[in-house]
C-alpha cells in the first residue's frame, strides 16, 4: 500500500488514498449519483445513512458517508467542527485502518477517504474494501444459531485487537462479520484509536454483551444464549494468555 494525499486547488477537499488500488483522486468516486449512473452500485444498506456497495474495475468497494446520530445529529446532520484534517474522521479512520492491517488484524482494507471543508465544518466520506463473502453475526444470529468454534473465534479477534491496544468506540454485533472460509472480521472504526491502559478493554467486552442481550429482546427470533458469551470469553481469555 502507497499512500497519498490529494488536495484541491482552493484547499476545501482532501483525499488520502492508496494509490495500488484507487487509481488517481476523483471527487465523483465519493458520490454515489455518480456510481449510480455508471450502474456500478451492486447493494445498499441502512444504518445512520445510506451505505454503498460498488463494483470498480474488478474491485469491490464500501463506500460510507459520516452522519451524526443523536440530537445533535438533528440539527448537523453531516458536519463535523474542522480542526485540522489529520483529526477529521474520514482521515483518523483510514490511517487507523492503515495501521492495523500493517498488523495483520482482520478489518477492511482502507482505499480513500474523503474531506470537504466549508469554513469552520467539514463533511467526509471513507471507502474500504469489501470483505468478500461475508455477513454480520446479527443477520446470522436471526436465522440460525452459530456453533462453539464461531464464538471462540470471536473472542479470539476481539483479543487480537487488545493485544494491539485497538480501542472499538463501539464494538456490537453489527460490526462483527464472519466470511466464507470462518475468519472473523472487525468493522467500523470511526472514533476508535490505538489506547494505552486496560480498564477500556473490560468495556469493549461489556458492550458487546449488552447489545447481544438487547438484540434478544428486539427480534422475534435470535439465536444467542448465555453459553455463546461463555464460549466467546474461552476464546478471549486463552487467545489473551498466549
Amino acid at each position: 500500500m502507497a499512500i497519498k494525499d490529494w488536495t484541491s486547488e482552493k484547499n476545501n477537499h482532501a483525499i488520502r488514498y492508496d494509490d495500488a488500488v484507487f487509481s488517481g483522486p476523483s471527487l465523483d468516486h465519493f458520490d454515489p449519483t455518480y456510481w449510480q449512473s455508471e450502474n456500478k452500485v451492486t447493494g445498499k444498506a441502512q444504518g445512520r445513512g445510506t451505505t454503498y456497495f460498488i463494483e470498480h474495475e474488478s474491485q469491490h468497494w464500501v463506500l460510507r458517508h459520516y452522519r451524526r446520530g443523536g440530537l445533535v445529529g438533528k440539527v448537523l446532520t453531516d458536519e463535523y467542527l474542522f480542526g485540522g484534517v489529520e483529526r477529521t474522521r474520514a482521515f483518523a479512520e483510514f490511517s487507523l485502518l492503515h495501521r492495523m492491517r500493517e498488523l495483520g488484524l482482520p478489518v477492511p482494507e482502507p482505499v480513500a477517504a474523503h474531506v470537504s471543508r466549508h469554513g469552520l465544518f467539514y463533511r467526509a466520506d471513507l471507502i474500504t474494501a469489501m470483505i468478500p463473502d461475508s455477513q454480520d453475526l446479527h443477520h446470522m444470529l436471526c436465522r440460525k444459531s452459530l456453533d462453539a468454534l464461531t464464538w471462540e473465534r470471536v473472542g479470539d479477534t476481539i483479543a487480537r485487537l487488545h493485544q494491539a491496544n485497538v480501542y472499538h468506540h463501539d464494538l456490537n454485533i453489527h460490526n462483527i462479520m464472519r466470511d466464507g472460509e470462518g475468519t472473523i472480521w472487525v468493522i467500523d472504526f470511526d472514533r476508535c484509536a490505538i489506547r494505552d491502559g486496560d480498564s477500556w478493554k473490560q468495556e469493549m467486552l461489556d458492550r458487546l454483551q449488552r447489545s447481544l442481550e438487547k438484540e434478544l429482546g428486539r427480534c422475534e427470533t435470535f439465536h444467542y444464549s448465555p453459553e455463546n458469551w461463555q464460549q466467546l470469553l474461552r476464546g478471549y481469555e486463552r487467545k489473551m494468555r498466549s
